[in-house]
This record gives structure tokens, sequence and C-alpha cells, in this order.
């Protein structure tokens, strides 16, 4: 008997009881996506996407551009890293995560992709909402009317037309379409072949497709497109369109050999740049003041592309009339080429200022993109804050007065900025609000302040758009 009382079911008062395991409650909660780059409405410099984020436990994400089509990643960890080539112009880029249990959550971030203002010698443009805006000088047709009157206001050109991206140098504007294709208005359209299709003063550069980026110099042009090949045309008497010697013009675009995998095109009075894609700068044409950045001062002409050498990690190009600025990935900026007024932004300048390869900017952190004209150089922080140094004299510095600065400067405006362009003698921003601001030299209303207005302005004005 007390065998058999002993087997009961009952538990002994020193043993738990024991309970059957319930299955885990069902998961309903979607992965947590944050997007940390592109951020919202900035304004990408070349035309390539990296983003990067966190996807929580996600294990599929799907990324796609506007209606494009959808890249599918398996996800190793939280950590989103991947980079896209885009067009100009403007998108918005959609981040759509899913965890084990099906739960999606979806991310769409605003951006635009390509410049949008352009500062030539003496007028100005600015792409906005799809329309061309342009003011000041037009005595080359370089506002894209076929009057030649200067006009002191904003105003649409091109009727009909929807440039995407656009950039100014001296007498010409340059803009890109939906299309891809790529035209002209001004000085340096006279230079095309003749035959190609003209739009009021617009002239269409026939022979390349899907074009990306555009550079103009003082008598030279270059197009890249979404392959990374540069064309070029234009005046060659130093070399300047990298294509193996220097001599008469050429009229019509031309690749340049042995020059691949290319994400920017800049362009000076004399040489260009190119940006490649992993990080390194190949430059030609002049060496004025060793603006070809391999140590050597000698003016001599290199007709060729060249790597600049132990420059690495490059996320960013400007060019000035001989100096050029590269934003590395740490933020700092590099300068090399003329320094007389101060423009490498290493503390000196006149005849000593001069730098033949790449030289630290002092005080600079932060940056996300470089501007330069002339003999002036400019930064975009990170922050919203812009930053000038280099030729003062019509103020086109933007701080404040008109002394020339030999180190970075804080511009003199609190308006968080999310774009930077620049012409001869003055420059122009765009505020995080989509509103611009200009300053600097104003003899042929390149400031857009009306008739009557001041010829000059060392702080920023704000512009009236149409």
């Amino acid at each position: 008997m007390l065998a058999l009382c002993s087997c009961g079911e009952t538990p002994r008062p020193w043993e738990d009881p024991v309970i059957p395991s319930q299955p885990p409650p069902p998961d309903t909660e979607a992965p947590v996506v944050r997007i940390d780059t592109p951020a919202p409405g900035q304004w990408l410099n070349v035309p390539r996407l990296r983003l990067s984020g966190d996807v929580g436990d996600a294990t599929r994400v799907e990324v796609w551009v506007d209606d494009g089509i959808s890249r599918t990643l398996s996800v190793a960890g939280s950590t989103l890293s991947m980079e896209l080539t885009v067009p100009p112009g403007s998108h918005v880029l959609h981040v759509s995560a899913t965890d084990a249990a099906g739960n999606t959550a979806t991310q769409d971030v605003p951006y635009h992709g390509g410049p949008g203002l352009g500062g030539g010698l003496s007028h100005t443009g600015v792409v906005r909402q799809g329309r061309l805006v342009t003011w000041g000088g037009n005595g080359q047709g370089q506002l894209c009317e076929t009057t030649p009157e200067e006009r002191p206001s904003p105003a649409f050109a091109l009727e009909g037309q929807r440039p995407i991206a656009m950039v100014s140098a001296m007498d010409t504007t340059a803009w890109i379409s939906a299309d891809g294709s790529a035209w002209l208005c001004g000085a340096l359209a006279s230079l095309l072949d003749a035959g190609g299709t003209v739009v009021g003063s617009a002239h269409r550069v026939e022979g390349v497709k899907d074009v990306v980026g555009v550079a103009l110099g003082s008598g030279h042009a270059l197009l890249l497109d979404a392959s990374g090949q540069v064309w070029a045309f234009g005046a060659n008497a130093r070399g300047q369109l990298g294509l193996g010697e220097e001599g008469e013009a050429v009229p019509q675009p031309t690749a340049v050999p042995d020059l691949t995998d290319v994400v920017q095109v800049v362009a000076g009075s004399e040489h260009s740049a190119a940006l490649h894609r992993d990080g390194t700068v190949s430059v030609w044409g002049y060496n004025r003041d060793g603006v070809l950045g391999t140590g050597e001062t000698e003016a001599r002409v290199q007709a060729s592309p060249a790597r600049v050498p132990r420059l690495e990690q490059v996320e960013h190009l400007a060019s000035g009339r001989s100096h050029l600025l590269a934003l590395l990935a740490d933020g700092t900026v590099r300068a090399w080429g003329t320094g007389t007024s101060g423009q490498l932004g290493h503390g000196d300048a006149g005849f000593g200022g001069g730098r033949a390869q790449p030289t630290p900017v002092l005080v600079l952190t932060g940056v996300t993109a470089v501007t330069a004209a002339n003999n002036s150089s400019w930064a975009l922080g990170s922050d919203g804050t812009g930053w000038a140094w280099g030729l003062n004299s019509t103020g086109q510095l933007g701080v404040g007065d008109t002394n020339q600065r030999v180190v970075p400067t804080r511009l003199a405006t609190p308006l968080p900025l999310v774009e930077l362009a620049a012409g001869a003698q003055h420059g122009l921003a765009r505020t995080r609000d989509d509103a611009v601001i200009i300053w600097g030299g104003n003899l042929s209303g390149q400031l857009g302040q009306g008739d009557g207005a001041p010829k000059s302005a060392s702080t920023p004005q704000s512009v009236n758009l149409p």
C-alpha cells in the first residue's frame, strides 16, 4: 500500500509542478529602419547615392529610386550599406525592410542629384521646381535668351523645357534635360559644330547620351555619361581636353581615352580633372603653378590624364581658374595650384602661396561639398554652415567685408545651407527651405536684386525667385 500510494501523480511538497510549455507570442512588430544617408532634402554632389543606415532584425531589404526596378538584398546583421548610380534631378529613395515573420517597414527619403545653381562671369542661374531661372549679363546669350540685354531680376528661361541640373562658368550656361541630353547657352555653344538642335539660344550637344555631369572651363567643356566615360570639346591649346596632344580646338565631343570609371568632372582655365569611383583623381592640361598636383612647378603641358600621387579617398572636387580642391572621406579638404590670393586656405598668399601637391586646408572639418571659382574657394559643412577663403575684392566670399582671407571664414548668414555655387565675382547658396541667397559683385545685375541695386554686397542677400 505504501508503495502504491507513493506512485501517484500528486507531486511531493518540495517539488515544482510541471507546467506545459507555451508557444512564443507571434512577432507582429515591423523592423525599425533608420536611414543615415542620404538625409532628407540632401543635394548630392556626384551621380552616386551612398545609402547607409540600420534595418533592425530584417532579413530581406528592397531598395529602389522613384518607380524604378528594386534591388533585393540579403542582410547579415542590421547594418545597411550600398551604393547606387543615379541621374541628376529630384528623386525619392525607397527602403523596404522585412523580417523573418513577414513584417515590413518602409521609409522614403527625398533627395536631389546634381548641381542646381550656377554662377558665371556676370550671370547666374538656378534650377528650381523643374524650371530654369536666370539673370544678369547676356552679351553671349548665357541667360538662354535670344535678346542680348542684361536682366537684373530673375525670370524663367527656356519656356517649355524642364532642366534637371545646371552649371555656369564665364559666359556660358549648361544644363541637363530629363532625357539625358546636355545643352549649352552662351559662348561655348558657338564652338559646337553647326546643324544641331537649337531652342532659343540653347544648343543641344549631339553625340553624347545619358549625360550625368558637365564641367565648363574658360574655353572648353567636359561631359560625363552614366557609364563613367568623359567627353571633351573646345579649346585645346594646352592639352586641356585630355586627348593626348595639344593643338586646334575640337568642335564636337570626343571621348577622352584611357579615362574610366569617373563620377565627376571639373574644369579650370586651361586644365581639367576627374574623380574616379575608387576615390583617386586624374588631372591634365597646363601645369600652371603646379595644378597637376605632381609636386612639379614647371609650367608644362600634360595632354593625357594622370593620377595625382598620394591622393586617395576623395569624395568631391572643385576647380577655380588654376587651383583645385578635393574633399576627402574624413570631411577634410586638400588644395593645390595657384595660391596668390589665399585660395588654397593654408594660411599664406602671394607668390609663395602656391602648392604643387595637395595640401591640407586649415580649420575645416565635417565638410560635405566644395566649390571654387576664379581665385576664391568655398566649402559646405555638414551642419549647414558655409565657409569661404581667397580673393574677396567684390565681397564674393560673403563674409561681410572685402578683405582677402587665407584661411576659411564662415559665411555671414545664420541660414542652414544645402548647396553652394560661385561665379568669378559672386557666390550663391540654396538654403534648407529651398530659398536662394547671393552676394558679391553686381555690375551686370548678377545678384538679381533688380534695377538700382548696389554694385556689390559682401553679406548674403535673399533672391526673389519667380
